[in-house]
């Protein structure tokens, strides 16, 4: 069965708050959101982090059309999967890192849909927000970790010498699980 061979988060079993059934994990970052606060707490740890795991297995899970969920952390790793793409694709055009970081920044501040909404592209997995608030956090952590996940993005799809690197925007048209948060 090939969905048992997509990567799956080691923070599926935190206890953690949630939004949307998404573990609402810490992660390093600068960006501006509830991570660092006491809504998602601080990351702490040494390794990789839930933003670190989503690109580390990218470029594997985004091969798969079925992925097979274990926890809330692999919410946020098929949100993220489904976010590097289309983040790839803008890359693509954007040509120098200085643009590149102009249009991913702008791209993370987006308004997001949510789950159960038209337009969310994975309502099946996600569950849809039980009031406000577990709207509201949806919409800060995940703002907070595209806009991290930009940044972490463009230092690595891009060489030294700053051009796009063809490892990265390869994939740059290949849809996870058939679907994309740019046409779902």
């Amino acid at each position: 069965d090939e969905s048992t061979m997509a990567r799956h988060s080691a923070y599926n079993k935190e206890a953690v708050p949630t939004a949307c059934g998404a573990s609402m994990l810490p992660f390093r970052t600068t960006c501006k959101g509830p991570v660092n606060t006491g809504k998602a707490g601080a990351f702490d740890g040494a390794g990789e982090d839930i933003v670190d795991e989503a690109l580390t297995y990218y470029r594997a899970n985004v091969l798969f059309r079925n992925y097979e969920l274990q926890g809330g952390a692999d919410r946020v790793i098929i949100y993220l999967t489904l976010y590097i793409s289309a983040c790839l694709a803008r890359l693509e055009k954007a040509g120098d890192i200085k643009n590149a970081e102009k249009v991913l920044q702008a791209y993370a501040w987006e308004s997001i849909k949510l789950p159960g909404q038209d337009g969310f592209p994975f309502n099946g997995f996600f569950e849809k927000a039980k009031d406000r608030t577990d709207e509201e956090d949806f919409k800060a952590y995940f703002k907070q970790a595209r806009e991290e996940c930009g940044q972490r993005l463009i230092k690595l799809a891009f060489t030294s010498e700053g051009k796009p690197s063809k490892f990265w925007v390869c994939f740059a048209k290949r849809k996870f699980m058939n679907t994309s948060l740019d046409r779902p």
